[in-house]
């Protein structure tokens, strides 16, 4: 039998963390970290709702931090298993858990500095995690293939699919064999778009029984692509004729290349 406790990212659009229980052990979809307001993204990451040494492994499905920036918490709060991800996953992890660690550092410090001088009296706070928690993590990682089937643990198998969202994104299909029954579950991650320049399209999944999927643009109609460059084109064009700049704040990895 699969059971499923969300999390996160149910009723929100971060910190996604989903857990299966599968016969007794203990499987994370994704360990993201929650980005919002401090003192409210302080509560949800600082604490897990189960012991971090009883997770027996974690499914990672991409590199963004609000799906993997709480990996390095887990492992300082006792988890040593796998996590399971492709080897692009895991190359962009090296990079983005070291950088997000440096920022938890370097956010602490200013906190601090900024309540010592209010001389608030208030305890100091520390980091989630610092560089060194973020180097325990990556030995962790197990490199997977698309489309070639792993065992996640005893009794349930995980096959990989390009979910076409950034560099090394994946959807990830399932499968537990309990008996003469076989139950299909399938996790998307965030799903990417047809069409769009650098990264492949994503893939159909197969047939499954449950299908846990992100619909953060669900209920919307995207705009045609060239519509977009136009508007961007347009916007740039009138900026630089008055002398301003532009500003795009955007994801660090993956719109900002595209």
């Amino acid at each position: 039998m699969i059971s499923v406790h969300f999390w996160g990212a149910a009723g929100e659009v971060t910190g996604s963390m989903h857990e299966l229980s599968v016969n007794g052990r203990r499987v994370l979809l994704d360990c993201g970290m929650y980005q919002g307001r401090r003192q409210q993204a302080e509560q949800q990451n600082r604490q897990f709702p189960f012991p971090a040494a009883s997770v027996d492994a974690v499914v990672l499905s991409h590199a963004h931090i609000d799906h993997s920036g709480n990996l390095p918490l887990l492992v300082k709060q006792g988890f040593n298993q796998a996590i399971y991800a492709t080897s692009a996953t895991v190359d962009l992890c090296d990079a983005m858990l070291r950088d997000t660690a440096n920022i938890q550092v370097s956010d602490a410090k200013f906190v601090n500095k900024r309540q010592h001088q209010r001389k608030l009296g208030e305890p100091d706070v520390a980091p989630l995690y610092d560089l060194a928690d973020a180097a325990k993590t990556m030995p962790l990682f197990h490199r997977i293939n698309y489309h070639e089937p792993y065992e996640v643990v005893p009794s349930l198998q995980a096959e990989a699919y390009d979910a076409g969202h950034m560099l090394g994104s994946s959807a990830t299909v399932l499968t537990q064999i309990d008996g003469d029954k076989t139950i299909r579950l399938a996790f998307s991650g965030d799903v990417g778009r047809p069409g769009l320049p650098i990264v492949r399209d994503p893939e159909s999944l197969p047939p499954v029984d449950y299908l846990i999927m992100e619909s953060t643009y669900g209920d919307r109609l995207h705009q045609q692509e060239s519509e977009v460059k136009n508007k961007l084109r347009d916007i740039v064009k009138r900026t630089v004729e008055r002398g301003g700049r532009v500003i795009v704040p955007a994801f660090a990895v993956g719109r900002v290349q595209q």
